[in-house]
């Protein structure tokens, strides 16, 4: 929110939101919804979407890289790269999903705001928006000529340049805009096989159209366009410490292949958007959308310098979706929305494994040894450094007979790709009655129609595997992934509804009180693997949530606060079968319970003060649905802390002929969280501890608001923290460990 003085009064600006498909003021929409501007992203210096979840509460946003990000919304985690499997939480650019999680982090330039709803979202968002959604609404082209550029540097090397140009190009007619950001920075941990690990090198675009063919309609073709080159990921083991090193997850790594540890990610999509005024009552607004994305990521999964467990990702899709809703207000009791959506996704994801066998045995030893193989534990790493290298298998091993004492191949590969295609057709009915001057009742449906089809196929290795054989279930020629000769496919037809009834109670004209009830869901997965195609059922969350939020005190006090509780059905994790496989189940039933409170205050004029705190319990139940025990009974939700908050203040005093100094510092802190559904059941320490980030951001604004100067110190106090643990490596018996950003400093020059 902006600040706003005319005649010595002094007040918050009104935000205006969007969440419920029409302009509406904050405090009127009976959903709990985060929203921020454009000024509020450049004060606290947020240029990614995981800072932007700090000051959200109930949100968090995990972001390995941009090719691996998580979201989390009140505890539900949404952050698989398969392709047949549907996210929980979505993810919208102006108005189309982009919850595809390989391509759905986008650059945060020439943004106008971002709303974050909280709670089933499926009657405004559609199939994917189980528990929330996130929407990006970026800056359209405008019938006026302006811009913007930025330059700046900090330290690990940083490099930034964005900026604006918007134009008209027909007078009153047509008008463009194209805006564009390019930033550059060194790793911050270093790889001594060869370069560094964790850095950023992305280049994003955007170009928009706006077109006024007569008084009644408006249109908008919008082109976006990104590309991540960093460097490669920090997964470093803790167990086992490179050559004259530690095993800090923030110290110096060893991974190997050096600087062929990358991620190449390309994405970009079309976007059409239209709405036609018929009369004071009626509206269409169709949206259209095209998006594709394609990223390659090579990683070490195995955090050390052994060549065990080099693997890569191969991921690709494309989409096509088209809404068409009619909207009715004409100023009565009854207004709302109606309408169909079209949606349909294709998409691999690919991920072969090269491996020396003679690393690879000691990974499997214990393994063997759980099934009854009494072969002795090998280290992956000596005491001196250097990487264990089996070069035959033992001769207790006669009982497989001549295998006993056979040579270990020093190269081995295989891969397994999965596949997913959907056709989802939707319809969907929202509406608001008045039924006094106060209380008001809000319901909407949406039912959808789908179509899945899945498959999944292994590559075997071209050489058979020497290890195959020891392995439970044999996967020969193969040492990991069972054959499946062939591609194997499963398919199946889907129907659903999901909805909401919300009670709304106005005190006054800033002030109201909710209560809401509301049905969500995640889509049936179809699960293939070498036996054949699995139909998993759909997860339902019952939410049950009650709010109030207002501004209070002359306009200077915006406030929003709500308690929530809910109950979840069928939820789907990821296990680790008998051959190393990772396979989604249904994992029984969960519930949680939550408080929420967010404050906007303006102290005086030039001093304001804004907030945040978040509580959560979100565990496994004891039982599932049919008093079965469950696998993870009593558990915490992976990737959630009990509690969080923000706080931070944003200063602005004028210094003369010098223009305005500003100053916005931010505290943000977290509890403890767990890194994976079994909480760290055997002891490897993937969960990370109470922390908090102290940031700010300071400069002065020239006289004539051309040109500003500032600095930005991101994590003053230097925190270690994680991003992740556990990973791939996890299914092994080797987690790996990813460091957070350490203390970035730098200067900035905008006009």
């Amino acid at each position: 929110m902006k600040v706003e003085a005319q005649d010595e009064v002094i007040e918050l600006e009104e935000l205006v939101v969007t969440a419920q498909k029409r302009e509406q003021a904050i405090q009127e929409v009976p959903i709990t919804i985060t929203a921020y501007d454009s000024d509020f992203l450049d004060n606290t210096s947020i240029e990614e979407l995981s800072e932007l979840a700090a000051f959200v509460p109930g949100l968090e946003i995990q972001e390995q890289s941009p090719n691996n990000p998580g979201f989390v919304i009140r505890g539900i985690t949404s952050d698989s790269g398969e392709a047949n499997i549907e996210p929980r939480v979505s993810i919208f650019q102006d108005g189309v999903s982009i919850s595809r999680s390989r391509g759905s982090i986008v650059e945060l330039f020439d943004i106008r705001r971002i709303e974050v709803l909280k709670g089933p979202q499926g009657t405004l968002f559609g199939r994917a928006a189980e528990i929330g959604a996130v929407s990006i609404i970026q800056n359209k082209a405008i019938d006026d000529t302006l811009g913007k550029i930025r330059f700046g540097y900090g330290n690990f090397d940083q490099w930034l340049v964005s900026g604006f140009y918007n134009t008209p190009l027909v007078e009153e007619k047509v008008f463009g805009r194209i805006a564009a950001i390019y930033k550059k920075r060194d790793g911050y941990l270093d790889n001594i096989a060869g370069g560094d690990l964790n850095g950023t090198d992305t280049f994003a675009a955007r170009s928009s159209l706006q077109f006024i063919p007569n008084e009644m309609t408006i249109i908008d073709l919008i082109f976006n366009y990104q590309k991540d080159t960093p460097s490669g990921t920090s997964f470093k083991n803790q167990l086992y410490a490179p050559t004259g090193g530690d095993t800090s997850s923030f110290s110096p790594a060893e991974l190997n292949r050096g600087t062929d540890l990358f991620i190449d990610r390309e994405v970009w999509g079309i976007t059409a958007l239209a709405d036609i005024q018929f009369n004071n009552a009626w509206s269409l607004s169709l949206i259209t959308g095209y998006r594709q994305f394609d990223a390659f990521e090579e990683f070490d999964a195995d955090g050390s310098h052994a060549f065990a467990l080099e693997f890569a990702e191969d991921a690709e899709g494309n989409q096509f979706s088209q809404e068409v809703r009619f909207n009715y207000n004409k100023g009565g009791r009854l207004r709302g929305f109606a309408g169909a959506n079209f949606f349909y996704e294709d998409g691999s994801q690919r991920v072969p494994i090269r491996t020396d066998e003679r690393s690879l045995y000691p990974l499997i030893t214990p393994l063997l040894n759980s099934a009854g193989v009494p072969v002795p534990i090998e280290p992956l790493i000596f005491p001196d450094g250097s990487p264990n290298l089996v070069a035959n298998l033992p001769d207790i091993l006669l009982i497989f007979g001549p295998l006993a004492g056979a040579p270990l191949k020093d190269f081995h590969e295989e891969a397994f790709t999965n596949y997913g295609e959907t056709s989802a057709f939707e319809l969907f009915i929202d509406g608001t009655y008045d039924l006094t001057d106060k209380f008001e009742i809000i319901a909407g449906l949406r039912g959808t129609y789908e179509k899945v089809e899945a498959a999944y196929e292994v590559t075997n290795s071209a050489v058979p595997g020497t290890l195959g054989l020891l392995l439970p279930g044999s996967p020969l020629p193969n040492d990991i992934f069972s054959p499946t000769n062939g591609r194997i496919t499963g398919s199946d037809e889907f129907t659903s509804l999901v909805g909401r009834v919300i009670a709304r109670y106005k005190f006054n004209e800033n002030t109201g009180m909710f209560a809401s009830v509301s049905r969500g869901r995640r889509p049936n997965v179809i699960e293939v693997d070498e036996t054949g195609p699995e139909t998993l059922s759909d997860e339902i969350v019952w939410s049950y949530e009650l709010g109030i939020k207002g501004i209070v005190v002359d306009g200077r006090l915006f406030y929003d606060a709500s308690i929530f509780t809910y109950d979840y059905q069928n939820f789907q994790t990821i296990i680790v079968t008998d051959q190393l496989q990772a396979d989604t189940i249904d994992a029984g039933n969960a519930s949680a319970n939550g408080a929420e409170f967010s404050f906007n205050a303006l102290l005086t004029e030039g001093v304001s003060l804004f907030g945040n705190y978040g509580w959560l319990d979100a565990n496994f139940d004891e039982t599932d649905s049919s008093g079965n025990p469950q696998m993870f009974a009593g558990n915490r939700f992976r990737l959630t802390s009990k509690h969080s908050f923000a706080v931070g203040t944003n200063i602005v005093a004028p210094v003369g002929k010098w223009g305005d100094f500003f100053i916005t510092p931010t505290y943000t802190w977290k509890s403890h969280q767990f890194f994976d559904e079994d909480n760290d059941a055997h002891g490897f320490g993937v969960e990370q501890g109470d922390y908090g980030l102290f940031n700010i951001r300071f400069g002065l604004q020239l006289p004539g608001d051309h040109w500003e100067i500032s600095g930005y110190v991101k994590n003053i106090l230097d925190e270690n923290y994680l991003i992740d643990a556990g990973n791939t490596g996890a299914f092994f018996g080797l987690p790996t460990f990813i460091a957070g950003p350490p203390r970035f400093i730098g200067v900035q020059i905008t006009g």
